[in-house]
This record gives structure tokens, C-alpha cells and sequence, in this order.
């Protein structure tokens, strides 16, 4: 029971014993002769609390509660300041582990980058040695198949003037032993007389001009050359010859006559 339970009943049963105590007083005093009259005293009365030993004890089992409260309330405070710079610094250090794993993820594929663009220069670098070498080798294979080609081109031309120069000769010789078995030296022809022809030749071997190119210095003898020739009139043996034979060597072709030999 609590303080003020008892307040009320406890004044009431002040206020009754005060009245009684002025009731009695005041017959005393009823007596005709004059007196003095003492003022009574003036109980002032106090509250007293009564507490029983059940009420104290729950009180203070209270308190103590109280008391319990308040610390479980705190450290349930703390407890919760606790999870919450726990959380915090979960969070903080998920945080910083995300960010070290994105620049690592970013460092990462930088190098891959980086390695694959160094792999795509080494692979263009080796593609361009590569395509070099094989334009060099083109080069110099296409030089030496050139040099080869030349070499086999001068050699034929070699051998081709080769077999012309005796196919030629062969005419030559041929047209040489007609023109001598026509010739009829003159008596005045001496040793160291040279006089030289120019014979012009269609490919039927037809002699169509003969030039005196070069005199002996002797009419006669120079005559007796000229008549020579043109009793042979034409030359038959010419006719099979190679054409590019006859171009190059008797579409035109000079004698030189000497009184010890008829050469060409």
C-alpha cells in the first residue's frame, strides 16, 4: 500500500481527536469567576508513513527491476550502437572490398587489353615481315628469272646469228663459186687490185641493181666484176632461205673481187 492510502484515514483521525480535545476545554471553562485561559497547545500533526516489510521489499525489488531496466535498456542501446557501427563497417568494408575488386577487375582487363593489342602488333609486325620477305623473294626470284630468261635470250640470239652467219656462208659460198665460174679477169688485173660490189636481191634471189661501192682504180677490171653478176641474173639458191636470213644479210649484199680471190 503506497503513502497516500494512509494520508486521508490519518488526518481524519487527527481532526477527530482535536475536536475532543477543544469540546473538553471548553467545559471547563464554563465557571463564572474570570480566569485565565490558557491557550492549548497546538499538536501539529505529521504524516507518518507506514511501509510494510512486503511493500518495502517491493519496492526494492522494484528499484532493483528499475534499475535492471535502465541497464538492460542501455545495454540494449549499446548493443544496438554496436550492431549499428557493426553494420557500418561491414558495409564500409564491403564497400572498399567492391572497389578493390572493380579496380582490380579494371587493372585486370587493362593488361589483358594491353596484352592483346601488344599480341595484335607482334601478329601485324610478323604479317608485314612475313608479306616482305615474300615480295623480296618474288622480287628476286622474278630478277633471276629475268637474268635467266636474258642469258637464254642472248645465248639463242648467239647461237640463232651463229646458224645464220653459217647458213649464210653456206649461200655465200654457194653464190661465190657461181659468181667466180662467171668471172673472166681482164689481162690488166694485177696483184693488190680490190674493187667491192653492193648486189641488191628481191627473196626470188632475182639481182634487180648492181653498184660499183668501190673502185679498183682499173675500168676494166671493175667492169669485168659488174658483168660477172649480172650473167648470173638470179639467184636460185636463195629462194629456201630463212627470211630473217635474207633481211638482215642479202636483200643487200656486197662482193669484194680481187684478181687472186672473189670474197665476201
Amino acid at each position: 500500500m503506497t503513502l497516500k492510502a494512509y494520508t486521508l484515514p490519518l488526518l481524519i483521525s487527527l481532526s477527530l481527536h482535536a475536536l475532543v480535545f477543544a469540546l473538553v476545554f471548553s467545559t471547563w471553562d464554563a465557571r463564572p469567576e474570570p480566569r485565565d485561559v490558557q491557550r492549548p497547545r497546538v499538536v501539529q500533526a505529521k504524516v507518518v508513513e507506514y511501509t510494510p516489510k512486503s511493500q518495502r521489499q517491493a519496492e526494492q525489488q522494484a528499484a532493483q527491476q528499475k534499475v535492471i531496466d535502465m541497464r538492460q535498456r542501455q545495454q540494449e542501446r549499446e548493443r544496438q550502437e554496436a550492431e549499428r557501427r557493426r553494420q557500418q563497417e561491414e558495409a564500409r568494408r564491403a564497400q572498399a572490398q567492391r572497389e578493390k575488386r572493380e579496380q582490380e577487375q579494371r587493372a585486370q582487363a587493362e593488361k589483358e587489353r594491353q596484352e592483346a593489342e601488344r599480341r595484335r602488333k607482334e601478329r601485324e609486325a610478323a604479317e608485314q615481315r612475313r608479306r616482305e620477305q615474300e615480295l623480296q623473294a618474288e622480287r628476286e626470284q622474278l630478277e633471276r628469272q629475268q637474268q635467266l630468261d636474258r642469258a637464254l635470250a642472248e645465248e639463242a640470239e648467239f647461237f640463232e646469228e651463229q646458224q645464220a652467219q653459217e647458213v649464210a656462208q653456206s649461200y655465200v659460198d654457194v653464190m661465190a663459186q657461181r659468181i667466180e665460174n662467171n668471172w673472166s679477169r681482164p689481162p690488166s688485173a694485177r696483184m693488190g687490185m680490190q674493187c667491192v660490189l653492193e648486189i641488191q636481191l628481191v627473196p626470188t634471189g632475182q639481182v634487180v641493181n648492181v653498184t660499183v661501192v668501190e673502185s679498183s682504180g682499173n675500168s676494166a677490171f671493175d667492169r669485168s666484176a659488174e658483168q660477172a653478176v649480172k650473167r648470173i641474173d638470179r639467184f636460185e639458191e636463195i629462194q629456201g632461205m630463212p627470211s630473217h636470213v635474207f633481211e638482215s644479210q642479202f636483200r643487200q649484199l656486197r662482193l669484194v673481187f680481187k684478181p687472186e680471190d672473189l670474197r665476201l
